[in-house]
């Protein structure tokens, strides 16, 4: 849980107010927001795995939700590499409890923790989509490890790049420094 002495800052994000945890300054840095669908096959696991120690080790920042198993590996070897991390959530900040990996991170000032809801509840498909908008509105660019076919992931990638955002795909790539 939070320590009752952290923080909230609030700030707006072209009309969108986000609440946020941790290190603000992370937000001013350039950061690559990655995104793996639930379910991926080896290939696309592996290109994500070689990605993340690829940021890892030059320490670039990188934010997503961390929610499906991929992003959730990923993020374990970011914390692990203590590279700067922004994970947002789709529930309020207040009370929430965070993993005791997310509080060292965000005590070492490398960690962020954004939101933009109040809600408390169940995680719905449309809150997701809202997180991962959220984290593809801060970056740079839009990094993509798997989208399964059909899936929620893959409607909002197209919805992205007819929005001219910079989306890649590591399956579509030479090496992992994408």
């Amino acid at each position: 849980m939070l320590d009752k002495h952290t923080e909230i800052w609030s700030f707006e994000k072209e009309s969108v107010p986000l609440h946020g945890i941790g290190e603000v300054s992370l937000l001013s840095r350039p950061l690559t927001a990655f995104f793996s669908s639930r379910r991926c096959p080896g290939a696309a696991i592996r290109a994500g795995m070689d990605w993340a120690l690829q940021q890892a080790r030059i320490k670039a920042p990188v934010i997503s939700g961390f929610h499906s198993p991929l992003e959730q590996s990923v993020l374990k070897v970011l914390l692990q590499a203590k590279s700067p991390v922004v994970a947002v959530v789709a529930r309020s900040l207040d009370g929430a409890r965070l993993d005791r990996d997310w509080v060292t991170a965000i005590g070492e000032q490398r960690m962020a923790v954004l939101s933009s809801h109040t809600a408390t509840g169940r995680l719905t498909e449309t809150l997701a989509v809202e997180r991962n908008d959220m984290a593809a509105l801060l970056a740079e660019r839009i990094v993509i490890a798997h989208a399964e076919p059909g899936g929620s992931l893959d409607a909002v990638c197209v919805r992205w790049r007819d929005a001219g955002e910079r989306v890649v795909s590591l399956q579509n790539m030479d090496s992992p420094q994408g």
